[in-house]
């Protein structure tokens, strides 16, 4: 058997979203070793960019650079010298921040733009994060 990506559990997930394959997509996000988000501003890289997805505002997150970089050279996210900006957190860092601005946030889309977007609102991805035994904050 191969490993499975990401996009494997976003695959699978839409075609049978049983309580078992929701589980091992976000077993899958919680374990990778980082999230990857554009910087709100390029001069900063403390805090993730937001933007309002059908009136509300989400968290954009990346499950690889390769789609974070997609997504920032579309949206002309792209430095002057021809970098990124880029802001890593790992899965209990990005959870202890989204905690921070749950009351402004509607939770994490991840993947815009992509065939492997998929989102979790921010209530949701803290249940997840005590399912997977996370230590959170507060």
């Amino acid at each position: 058997m191969t490993a499975r990506e990401i996009r494997d559990y976003v695959q699978i997930a839409r075609q049978e979203p049983t309580t078992e394959h929701l589980e091992a997509l976000w077993r899958a996000v919680f374990l990778l070793k980082g999230w990857y988000f554009l910087p709100a501003h390029a001069d900063t890289e403390t805090f993730p960019m937001v933007s309002l997805i059908d009136d509300e505002p989400w968290l954009l997150g990346f499950t690889n650079v390769r789609r974070l970089q997609e997504f920032a050279r579309a949206h002309r996210r792209v430095n002057p010298d021809g970098s990124i900006p880029l802001l890593v957190l790992d899965p209990l860092d990005s959870i202890n921040h989204l905690q921070e601005v749950q009351d402004h946030v509607t939770g994490v889309l991840f993947n815009i733009g992509s065939d492997e977007t998929f989102r979790a609102p921010t209530g949701a991805l803290l249940d997840y994060a005590r399912h997977f035994g996370l230590p959170l904050d507060g």
